[in-house]
């Protein structure tokens, strides 16, 4: 005779064969807390792993950089128009900037010369750009840029082929595609500097590498490519019968993912001050170069006392007592300066960019950075707050403002002001470098 107990538990244990709609919904929050933050960290991660490959390039730039100002400190730093002239860049033009790559892919060769532009085609601002004479083709990108990056502007099979000759055929490789090739083979042109071809052996497994220079008009409508090196004579590229057995033929061309510029000021003696300016996808358009005008970019502000200087003195003794002058005079409560008005440039609106009022806003964002046209310094924005109408934007910097914009009167200037960069990496302060000759 079975016990009650036995019975009952029994009777229990058979009903109860799965879980309720309330143990499960508690697993899945469960669960869901645990996940959901793991699963955060990913984007997270990866945003992190990318700065750090960007940084890391950054770096190995600027130890190039410092290499090339060992090896050209005349061209590079204190004579970067090579006319053999110093004392004009100690006396006269001491802030200038040394870019090779923008000086070649200038839109148009009024803005060569220059760092800078009021977005309707004049100068704007007190930076000279030079190219130090590194303007050759694939001399600049050779030493300014990184040199692992390249893009594919065709893959097929040739129709035939010799050492030293290649034929395509009409639908695979056009006529249209021929010439954008050859122009991207030519200095000046915004797609790129550096074409190349790879040529793959009858196997697919080896290859050559070939420059590949502007294309004559006449192989362009014959669909063929010359002036390359020969091929080896070695049954890889063309058999004992002289037949063309080249497998692959790849067409690509560099992208300057990776370059940078040098930021120079130059004191009225020997020495120079340089900042490397590492770039990542630059943009090389006008529009990326436009000067925004500033309001209050100076070095102090007035501190408790609400006096220029020290509340009450004639601090510089010129007959007026707290004028804006005298901020920051020694013994005052004035304060470093941190933040700016940045004011949108809206004659981008007209020719030659046509920018419409919509995009008038510039690249603001946190992390990038700020060039000052009149002193040529960089600054990282660390934040930034736009007004209800979206004309202007509150700028605050990682640092404070090494040099003032004012006018003759002490007062904000407003002409000269700033190029807002979103693709810069990173600015690194080289310090002070010394002219070699005399």
């Amino acid at each position: 005779m079975r016990s009650l107990y036995q019975t009952i538990g029994q009777n229990a244990v058979s009903r109860r064969r799965g879980v309720t709609l309330m143990e499960v919904l508690m697993s899945v929050m469960i669960m869901g807390l645990g996940v959901i933050p793991l699963a955060t960290l990913f984007p997270i991660s990866v945003r992190r792993s990318a700065q750090a490959t960007q940084l890391t390039n950054a770096t190995i730039l600027r130890y190039n950089a410092e290499a090339m100002i060992d090896a050209f400190p005349d061209r590079l730093l204190h004579d970067p128009d090579n006319d053999g002239n110093r004392d004009e860049h100690r006396y006269t033009n001491r802030k200038y900037i040394v870019d090779p790559i923008g000086y070649l892919l200038a839109d148009d060769p009024a803005y060569r010369g220059r760092f800078g532009n009021d977005g309707q085609g004049a100068a704007n601002g007190r930076v000279i750009r030079f190219d130090a004479g590194f303007t050759a083709m694939g001399s600049g990108p050779n030493f300014f840029s990184q040199q692992d990056s390249w893009r594919v502007q065709f893959e097929g099979i040739p129709k035939s082929n010799s050492l030293t000759e290649l034929e395509f055929y009409p639908e695979d490789l056009s006529t249209e595609l021929m010439t954008e090739i050859d122009q991207n083979a030519v200095a000046g042109y915004s797609q790129g500097i550096w074409s190349r071809i790879v040529i793959f052996d009858e196997s697919g497994k080896i290859a050559q590498v070939r420059p590949l220079t502007s294309i004559p008009p006449a192989n362009i409508s014959s669909h063929t490519l010359t002036g390359f090196t020969a091929l080896p004579d070695n049954l890889r590229y063309v058999d004992s019968g002289g037949l063309g057995i080249v497998s692959k033929v790849r067409i690509e061309i560099q992208e300057q993912r990776y370059s940078y510029l040098l930021s120079v000021r130059h004191q009225p003696t020997r020495v120079a001050s340089v900042d490397v300016v590492v770039f990542f996808k630059r943009d090389f358009s006008p529009l990326s170069e436009v000067v925004h005008s500033v309001s209050d970019f100076v070095r102090y502000t007035t501190g408790a006392d609400g006096a220029p200087g020290v509340a009450g003195e004639d601090d510089n003794q010129d007959g007026t007592t707290d004028e804006r002058g005298e901020l920051g005079w020694k013994g005052s409560d004035d304060e470093p300066n941190y933040q700016f008005t940045l004011n949108y440039n809206n004659n981008i609106t007209g020719p030659p960019l046509n920018v419409s009022v919509d995009h008038v806003r510039p690249p603001l964002k946190k992390g990038g950075h700020i060039f000052d046209v009149k002193n040529a310094r960089w600054y990282r924005i660390q934040n930034y707050t736009e007004n209800s109408t979206a004309t202007a934007a509150l700028v605050v910097l990682d640092q404070p403002i090494a040099e003032d914009i004012r006018n003759s009167a002490g007062l904000a200037e407003t002409a000269d002001g700033v190029i807002v960069r979103s693709d810069v990496v990173q600015v690194y302060a080289l310090g002070n470098k010394l002219d070699p000759s005399n």
